[in-house]
Formats: structure tokens, sequence, C-alpha cells
């Protein structure tokens, strides 16, 4: 996914259509869609938002906090168990189950290796 165009292209574009230029040639000028032009109008005219929206992070991981403790604990006891066996057992002690990968994404993010 790209990145947001950046916030001094923003300014020019909407100080363009504030000095009166039409929206399509302003987009023709700087190189970004009709309804790139549009949209960064209503947000400036609606919201008063001349900067680009903070990008999303996505969801918390599902194995966190308190899951993650006895994660690391049944590991520390014993670290030969496959993925699944880690899910089971995670499951057994927390109530929580996961797909044995997310248990795997835990690990590499810890970098247990």
């Amino acid at each position: 996914m790209a990145g947001a165009y950046s916030s001094d292209l923003r300014a020019r574009v909407l100080a363009a259509v504030a000095a009166g230029e039409a929206p399509e040639a302003v987009a023709d000028r700087f190189m970004v869609g009709r309804a790139t032009v549009f949209r960064w109008m209503a947000a400036a005219r609606n919201e008063g938002r001349r900067a680009a929206k903070p990008m999303a992070r996505g969801p918390k991981p599902a194995i966190r906090d308190g899951i993650l403790a006895a994660l690391l604990g049944m590991l520390g006891e014993r670290n030969d168990l496959t993925l699944a066996e880690c899910r089971d057992r995670l499951a057994e002690a927390t109530g929580v189950r996961v797909h044995p990968r997310t248990v795997g994404r835990t690990l590499q993010r810890l970098h247990w290796t």
C-alpha cells in the first residue's frame, strides 16, 4: 500500500484551489487524481484537516500480556514443543485458542528461534 502524499503537496494543491484555479486543472498540474483534490478540499472544508490522517497499525496481537507470560513460562519449562503443542497447552492454561501460526509469529516477534 502506498504512503500518503506529502503535506507540502497537499498544501500547494489546496492553495491553488483557494486561489481560484479549477480543481481539474490543479489535479493535472500537480499530477494527482481529481478525486484526490476533491477529497482534500472536502477534508479542509468539513473537518479543517489539511494533513493526512495517521495510517492504521492493524489489530493488536492475540498473544499479549498474561497470555504471553503463560507462553514464555511454558517454553521456559520445555522448549522442544511444536507450535501445535504450544497452542494446545496455551489453550489449556489460559482458555485462549489461537492458530499455531499465531504462536509462531509471536515467537518470531520475541526473537525466540
